[in-house]
């Protein structure tokens, strides 16, 4: 099992020695992590020192660091930029990606955010007021769907008064930081098939280099919507903070055991695995191959119903 480490202290030194990565403070190892056993990095503390060796080593593996900032939001990520053999093959077909195959890409990714987030309110039986959403998202989501099934979600999931913001504490800040878990994970399975992170399918903001990335994240956010939910039992408090115990409850997501497709359990970063395969497949093919987990939202012991 991958591990997601995050450098929280200030004034930590980064070192790599006999395959393991070091954590040290004036001199002395505080930690070491073999590098083989590690699946992203998140930093958060301040003044941290990395040798080059480190760095060098980490994109060798193919592990993603990610640079947090205030309030928990990403600003950025350092990738490998070697995937597979066949990397440039796959990177060809994509920049050659057609325009309808694209818009049919994109609306199987939002019709399955959607649905997550119905099924999110339905599991806590909360009044869902996006229930059939899902059946009018068309090729492109031309309709904005999307956007439209946002407006309806946060509030009835969060509170009527409850806003979207990134720079906002409480349940924000959470948002945040189980976002950006999921993102480093899926930008590290985005490399290693072979894909340019950088084209997207619908975002194509020139100055973000993970415009893929935060394409296919859109239908897993709702599994971080539903675990935080369960830590704020729906109601916001901008006094609770990401202690350690939290921050491993968010983290633990991605090996969390969800229903598959194929009548079994498998951990959320296995599933995520298949999904950017099949997508990467669907540009080889050239048709549309995106089909996810029909199940991976459901009932269990840790879902607290709205009373």
């Amino acid at each position: 099992m991958l591990s997601i480490i995050e450098i929280s202290s200030d004034n930590r030194a980064v070192h790599v020695s006999r395959g393991f990565l070091q954590i040290k403070s004036d001199g002395a190892v505080l930690s070491e992590v073999p590098l083989d056993s590690i699946g992203a990095i998140m930093t958060t503390g301040n003044a941290i020192v990395w040798t080059n060796d480190a760095l060098s080593r980490l994109c060798e593996e193919g592990v993603p660091v990610i640079i947090i900032g205030p309030n928990y939001h990403p600003n950025g990520i350092m990738l490998s930029l070697v995937g597979q053999y066949k990397q440039t093959e796959i990177q060809r077909q994509q920049i050659n990606i057609s325009k309808p195959l694209q818009k049919q890409l994109w609306a199987s990714v939002v019709k399955e955010k959607v649905k997550n987030q119905s099924r999110v309110l339905d599991t806590l039986g909360i009044n869902n007021p996006i229930k059939s959403l899902s059946d009018k998202v068309q090729s492109g989501d031309t309709g904005g769907i999307e956007a439209r099934a946002a407006r309806a979600y946060f509030p009835a999931l969060f509170g009527k008064d409850f806003l979207r913001r990134h720079t906002a504490p409480g349940i924000n800040s959470f948002l945040n930081y189980g976002y950006a878990i999921i993102r480093a994970t899926l930008a590290r399975q985005v490399v290693a098939a072979g894909l340019n992170p950088s084209f997207g399918i619908q975002h194509h903001n020139a100055l973000n280099p993970f415009c893929l990335v935060d394409d296919l994240i859109e239908p897993y956010r709702p599994i971080v919507d539903l675990e935080v939910y369960n830590i704020f039992r729906g109601k916001d408090d901008t006094t609770k903070t990401l202690t350690p115990e939290y921050k491993k409850i968010l983290t633990g997501i991605i090996y969390k055991e969800l229903k598959n497709n194929i009548g079994g359990t498998s951990p959320l970063y296995t599933i995520m695995q298949r999904d950017v395969w099949a997508f990467a497949n669907s540009i080889k093919e050239k048709q549309n191959l995106l089909e996810y987990t029909q199940t991976m939202i459901d009932n269990d012991e840790h879902t607290h119903p709205r009373t």
